[in-house]
C-alpha cells in the first residue's frame, strides 16, 4: 500500500517534472525566436547587398540569355576579323 509520503513524492516529483518540461518548452520557444530574428536579419542584409551590387553595375541590366547572345555575336566577330 501506498502511504502519504509516497503521494506527497509523488505530486512534488510530478510538479518538477511539469516545470522542467515547461522551462525545456520556454527555452526551445526562445530559441526559435532568435533563429527567426537572425534568418530575417541575414536575409535582409543579403538583400540591401544585392541590391548595392546590381545598382554598381555599368550599363543596362541584362538577363542571362541577352549575355549569352552577346558573348556568341562576339565570339563570331573576333572569328572572322583577319589575323
Amino acid at each position: 500500500m501506498t502511504t502519504n509520503e509516497d503521494v506527497r513524492l509523488f505530486d512534488t516529483t510530478a510538479a518538477t517534472q511539469d516545470s522542467r518540461g515547461d522551462d525545456a518548452r520556454s527555452s526551445q520557444e526562445q530559441e526559435e525566436r532568435r533563429i527567426l530574428t537572425a534568418w530575417k536579419s541575414m536575409s535582409s542584409t543579403l538583400h540591401r547587398h544585392s541590391l548595392c551590387e546590381d545598382s554598381a553595375a555599368p550599363g543596362p541590366a541584362q538577363s542571362f540569355l541577352a549575355q549569352q547572345r552577346q558573348s556568341t555575336l562576339t565570339r563570331r566577330v573576333l572569328r572572322l576579323q583577319p589575323r
